[in-house]
């Protein structure tokens, strides 16, 4: 795959706002808002963050129990207490959407590209300018701008206010990065995760913060590791950001307080992911993977 890393990162912000004013939102607002009782929601690889987030919106938005789940555990979940199947994916037919289909629920997906399976209710947003890229950007950031202009209320001038650059300057060389998270950051520890593990340019370790409480902050004293802090204030956060700073070679501390500065973080975070893949010599959008890949991404086989 070519290597365009910046050339996608120039074109990240563009694309969201072409996609926004291009994509029938009015009709995807009125079908999210249709989406009553427990519901699952369902992604993987980069469709996972966009998941994660969609799974707090109508949590909070429509006032019901949600639950992010990775496509595999619906052979072994217990589907029948729930309503509702929201399926999150760029393509729109790979086989993490049929995983999260077989079964007798409603159900919607958030794509690109429609599935003309019966029975799915499509919602579908318009990318003009596809972006080629093994890590995703923009099919990570266009659906969760689309939520949050959901969770608004149909307001596309609030959320392109969010779209911006970031910049970072900090010392790489680590062994790897611990990221402190929990719920509330959570659509942004799983980007940091699966981009750093999809791209190798670094080790992810991530933390629910209280868990840190009990043993989990050994490894940094025999590891030269750095920390990627998600700040949202709390007793717990002031105590931990002053006491970890004694053993981590850098704290990168980023404040995070609701669904609005977390879609926000999430650019900040893609721009994390920029400037330790450049400080590496490595490019997010072509990556050097492994030849296994080919081998097991389009594998639907029996899970």
């Amino acid at each position: 795959m070519e290597k365009n890393m910046n050339e996608n990162f120039k074109k990240l912000e563009r694309r969201v706002i072409d996609c926004l004013y291009n994509t029938d939102l009015k009709r995807i607002n009125y079908e999210l808002s249709n989406i009553d009782g427990p519901t699952l929601v369902s992604g993987v690889g980069g469709s996972s963050v966009v998941s994660e987030y969609a799974s707090k919106i109508l949590s909070i938005k429509n006032k019901i129990i949600t639950r992010n789940t990775e496509p595999r555990d619906f052979k072994y979940l217990n589907t029948n207490l729930y309503n509702n199947v929201l399926a999150c994916s760029y393509s729109g037919n790979n086989y993490g959407v049929e995983l999260a289909f077989l079964n007798n629920l409603h159900h919607y997906l958030l794509a690109s590209q429609p599935n003309i399976r019966e029975g799915i209710i499509n919602l579908n947003y318009n990318c003009s300018d596809k972006e080629k890229s093994f890590i995703s950007l923009s099919s990570t950031l266009i659906p969760c701008s689309i939520l949050l202009n959901y969770f608004y209320g149909n307001d596309i001038g609030r959320v392109i206010d969010l779209l911006d650059q970031y910049d970072f300057d900090f010392d790489t060389d680590c062994d790897a990065y611990e990221i402190f998270s929990g719920y509330d950051t959570s659509t942004l520890s799983k980007y940091l995760e699966s981009t750093m593990i999809e791209s190798g340019i670094a080790i992810p370790i991530v933390h629910d913060k209280y868990s840190y409480c009990h043993g989990r902050s050994t490894l940094s004293t025999v590891s030269n590791n750095n920390a990627i802090f998600f700040d949202s204030g709390s007793e717990l956060d002031k105590l931990l950001i002053d006491e970890i700073r004694k053993y981590y070679k850098e704290v990168i501390i980023i404040k995070n307080y609701n669904l609005t500065s977390e879609f926000s973080n999430l650019m900040k975070c893609m721009y994390l992911t920029k400037y330790i893949a450049e400080s590496k010599n490595k490019d997010l959008s072509g990556v050097d993977y492994n030849p296994i890949v080919k081998k097991l991404y389009k594998y639907n086989g029996q899970v």
